[in-house]
């Protein structure tokens, strides 16, 4: 028996991304808009995505100055659920991060990324810390960073 309801459209509007800003370092926002070229008629189960596609993304308001409040990037650019992961990347110096020390997730800070070695050195400040540590540990670290840098 049918309900008369129909399923909602899958969207990527509202996805939680990570984008580069001017600095280098990724931070954390919503993708706000889609845009693909006018020219292109392809038709894939109703989502028209092209290596073209342009996607606007509204950073946090949290995250300081970063010179403007949303921008457009390719999906090359991003990281999130649908695009690509941390995996690939060379993290800059005071990225901030999120990674898992002693079965919790922490915010921590990235010293240097060292890619052929597959090693990230990241300060982290340990749990209850609410102020600046005199001495944060400095960890190595091999596991996976939290796809959401902030």
């Amino acid at each position: 028996m049918s309900t008369g309801k129909r399923l909602a459209k899958r969207s990527i509007i509202g996805t939680r991304v990570c984008a580069p800003g001017e600095d280098g370092k990724y931070y954390s926002g919503v993708i706000q808009a889609v845009k693909t070229p006018a020219n292109f008629v392809e038709n894939n189960n109703c989502i028209n995505l092209t290596p073209n596609t342009r996607y606007t993304v509204r950073f946090d308001s949290r995250q300081g100055n970063l010179g403007r409040t949303t921008a457009e990037f390719f999906e090359v650019d991003l990281i999130g659920p649908g695009f690509q992961s941390v995996l690939g990347l060379e993290l800059v110096a005071e990225q901030k991060c999120y990674v898992t020390f002693n079965g919790r997730e922490v915010a921590g800070e990235v010293c240097a990324h060292n890619p052929e070695l597959d090693e990230v050195i990241i300060r982290i400040h340990p749990p209850g810390s609410e102020v600046s540590h005199p001495h944060p540990f400095q960890i190595p670290f091999y596991g996976s960073l939290s796809p959401f840098l902030n």
